[in-house]
């Protein structure tokens, strides 16, 4: 199962529009005109997530008060236990979610699905140009995601994308209200006009990530730089660092081998030793390579500890250029 995409019902739970597959290679090709519901049936989202009284068998059958099994009502698997008042985003209102704002602010979707057997939901939509880093160039689109499982709460940001590669990088991205996403718990209503305002699609962002960008690609890193990068981005959050243990680091040494060619576009201006580069080696090793499988590479690389590396990593440059 590559990168965790649900196979629950035999078939790779992705929809996908343009004319390049996402960088996971799976998934059903969308025509330009496909309505929301053709997305919805083509991502493997045509289901809902039911609720039911959690019973066990104790002597008698007896009932837990207070929390609810959610299932799903295609195949009535399992998907987690949770409290009574634990309110659930359905895949459809997600995904209408994605069709006001097509309305709205002229976004188009570009890939939905679900992950780990439908615990985990996603839509991905374009919303604006690319934007020019130098001789690079990156995709502005926001990204939605709920869980059924407790893990993670809905959440609304800006992500980039790097036309290249398809490398991401997204919470280093604030909205209008400098917030790098909006956060709907599952203890409250999701509402869409709420969230859309909160989101705000303020293109103003997208310009000011682009200039931090275009200053990382106009500042050169030398060997001994890069070292101190890597160094703060890979030390232990507990631990005392310890600088030879993480040279030794497959991390290290493979981000290290990228920044200095080995990744896709090395040859650029933009990324040529420079602090563009790093953030991009970093973002390749963490979206393409890092583990030592590809089922966990897409939540990592989104949602997970992945996430946050890349993110610290763009922070860390950013004081740097």
């Amino acid at each position: 199962m590559a990168h965790e995409i649900d196979m629950t019902t035999g078939q790779a739970a992705v929809a996908w529009g343009g004319t390049v597959p996402p960088w996971h290679g799976l998934g059903k090709p969308m025509p330009e005109d496909a309505s929301i519901d053709e997305w919805r049936i083509a991502a493997g989202l045509d289901w809902e997530a039911k609720r039911s009284t959690v019973q066990f068998q104790n002597g008698e059958m007896r009932s837990w008060d207070g929390r609810d099994v959610l299932y799903r009502s295609d195949t009535n698997a399992p998907l987690s236990v949770v409290s009574s008042d634990y309110k659930i985003l359905q895949p459809a209102e997600a995904l209408s979610f994605f069709k006001d704002l097509a309305e709205t602010a002229d976004i188009q979707i570009e890939t939905a699905g679900s992950l780990k057997e439908g615990k985990r939901i996603w839509a991905l939509g374009r919303i604006d140009e690319d934007r020019v880093i130098m001789d690079d160039r990156i995709a502005p689109y926001v990204l939605m995601a709920t869980s059924y499982d407790g893990t993670m709460a809905t959440i609304a940001k800006f992500t980039s994308i790097r036309v290249v590669c398809s490398n991401t990088l997204h919470a280093s991205i604030n909205n209008e209200y400098g917030k790098v996403q909006v956060t709907v718990p599952h203890s409250t209503n999701f509402d869409a006009s709420i969230v859309k305002s909160m989101l705000g699609l303020d293109y103003e962002s997208w310009n000011n990530f682009a200039y931090s960008a275009n200053q990382m690609a106009a500042r050169k890193l030398g060997d001994t730089e890069m070292d101190l990068f890597l160094q703060e981005l890979l030390k232990p959050s507990k631990d005392a660092p310890e600088p030879d243990k993480i040279r030794r680091s497959r991390g290290y040494l493979r981000i290290m081998d990228l920044y200095k060619g080995e990744q896709i576009g090395g040859g650029m201006d933009a990324v040529n030793g420079t602090a563009w580069g790093a953030i991009n080696a970093v973002t390749q090793y963490i979206d393409h390579e890092k583990g030592r499988t590809r089922d966990t590479r897409l939540t990592n690389a989104w949602f997970g500890t992945g996430a946050r590396l890349k993110n610290k990593a763009f922070s860390i440059l950013r004081e740097a250029a």
